[in-house]
């Protein structure tokens, strides 16, 4: 007798096997039978004849952060199968804090501050009662420890005092759950961050085991300095490093990434453990706040927004050593989109060189009226860019430690995040893997490609229960029709959901059954 049983349905393990008919009992939230169990009485069936049953997607890399708290349904993620969502990356996590620093946070997010949480176990007791529909893993990030002891944006190296500080923090955010530790290296305050001081705070996670992802330093020009640092802190610390979204970005030598993969096997034959992860799409999005010099950060949104209305103002903020993207600096506004801005706007969707021509003025000075059309939510200005080379997706996806993530948060039609954006495949990613890497294009087979959604980043994050399908493990289960997915994602709309799953199981909970949500929110706030 089970809870639910899954019949007849093509099984994709996870581990890269071989698929198999085959069918799943479930019982107390976890995997009880596997096999041919068809003639077992259940109190729900689900007839899987014809579909492809796989574990629920994991999602290494997200910043769902806000997600629990805001819209606790994750409706974009689990509409497309992702079961688990892995936050706290770039450096960027809602603990440790100070009430000043968790305040500005919701603000940069134009949203009101949510609580009153100020270590690390006390936010995953307020995310444990909003019941979240999917999985949370929790990573520590950088910035939030750095602006605790140095204050908020210092754009400097930290002392040694400081240093032994954020080490402390560190310390006691793995003590209280998280699983490791992310930097942001290209944004603010990570930027302006040491690498001594990177190694000595990797050493505190290496001694728990815990993962190090960083989004590195750079990903263009000088993607070797960035990927090199990366994996010399790995060297340094004996850390577990994950390299987050691996695509090079547009500007970056035809070879970064083909040189990218042997430095990393390199890395890997000298017994690091190094592995990595991408995003299958051609387009990264960032805030416009990101494009702006370091000082810059240091203002006060009034100061800032000072500087917006006067040209010599405009003039200084285009000034950029450490450009985020090379994009505008060549001036490449044809290949830059208007991602999102509070309050919305006519020009969602439209590269900057149409909005530019519709305003009769340059890119710079289009993206500089947006601003300031947003006021002081001018931090909620997102763009995104045609920056990674289809070669260079298919090139890393060859990699077996490579797996497949967002890089966006989970997001919903309606409701608080209605509207919302935070990268332009939010809906659509884990559907346009499979539909267009694994199906459309065979870059992987089915089986391969379910892995670097599944079991590999279990292994990464250290999930031993979940990512495959077997007795035992948690039952997170996608249920999907391998010819019917299909990634909705439009530019002047990419709020819609993807097709073709029809069924997601969230600890043994159905989340979706037959295309359509039910209301039960069974995800669980993980500790390491």
């Amino acid at each position: 007798m089970f809870e639910i049983l899954i019949k007849g349905g093509k099984i994709v393990d996870g581990l890269g096997q071989s698929a198999y008919l085959g069918d799943i009992g479930i019982q107390d939230g976890r995997i009880s039978a596997m096999g041919d169990v068809s003639n077992a009485e259940a109190d729900q069936v689900i007839d899987a004849t014809g579909l492809i049953v796989t574990p629920g997607f994991i999602d290494i890399h997200t910043h769902s952060d806000i997600a629990p708290l805001a819209d606790p349904r994750a409706e974009s993620q689990i509409r497309q199968g992702v079961t688990t969502e892995v936050t706290g990356q770039c450096g960027l996590s809602f603990a440790p804090c100070t009430p000043e620093t968790r305040a500005g946070t919701f603000s940069k997010l134009g949203l009101p501050d949510m609580g009153t949480w100020e270590s690390y176990a006390d936010l995953l007791e307020v995310m444990d009662k909003a019941n979240n529909a999917t999985n949370i893993v929790g990573m520590v990030g950088h910035g939030p420890m750095r602006e605790i002891v140095m204050g908020v944006n210092a754009p400097r190296p930290a002392t040694g005092e400081e240093v032994a500080a954020m080490v402390k923090l560190l310390e006691q955010a793995l003590e209280e759950g998280a699983f490791g530790f992310t930097t942001g290296l290209e944004y603010h305050p990570g930027k302006m961050a040491a690498h001594d001081e990177i190694v000595a705070l990797c050493k505190v996670v290496a001694d728990v085991n815990g993962l190090y992802a960083t989004h590195s330093r750079n990903r263009d020009i000088r993607y070797l300095v960035g990927f090199g640092e990366a994996i010399d802190a790995a060297r340094e610390s004996g850390v577990r490093l994950q390299i987050s979204h691996i695509n090079p970005k547009y500007g970056r030598p035809e070879h970064a990434m083909r040189n990218t993969v042997q430095m990393i096997d390199w890395a890997r034959e000298e017994g690091l453990d190094v592995a990595m992860d991408m995003m299958p799409s051609n387009w990264n999005h960032t805030g416009a706040v990101a494009l702006m010099p370091a000082w810059s950060y240091e203002l006060t949104k009034q100061d800032f927004l000072g500087l917006l209305r006067t040209d010599e103002g405009r003039e200084q903020l285009k000034v950029n050593p450490l450009p985020v993207w090379q994009l505008p600096v060549l001036e490449r506004w044809d290949m830059i989109r208007l991602l999102d801005t509070p309050g919305g706007s006519p020009y969602l969707g439209m590269t900057i060189a149409e909005i530019a021509d519709d305003m009769r003025t340059s890119g710079w000075d289009a993206i500089f009226e947006i601003m300031l059309q947003a006021e002081e939510a001018y931090s909620g200005v997102f763009l995104t860019s045609n920056a990674y080379a289809e070669e260079d997706n298919r090139l890393v996806l060859q990699h077996p430690m490579c797996a497949v993530e967002s890089d966006t948060m989970a997001m919903a039609n309606e409701g608080l995040l209605k509207g919302r954006q935070a990268g332009l495949y939010g809906y659509n990613w884990a559907s346009r893997f499979i539909s267009y890497y694994l199906r459309d294009e065979k870059v992987l087979s089915l089986e391969e490609g379910i892995r670097r959604l599944t079991s590999l980043p279990a292994s990464r994050v250290g999930l031993p229960d979940r990512g495959t399908l077997k007795i035992g493990s948690a039952a997170d289960i996608t249920i999907f029709d391998l010819e019917k997915v299909k990634d909705n994602m439009q530019f002047d709309n990419p709020t819609i959901y993807a097709e073709g799953f029809e069924h997601v199981i969230v600890n043994g909970v159905p989340a979706l059954i037959n295309g359509e949500r039910t209301d039960d929110r069974a995800g669980k706030i993980l500790r390491r």
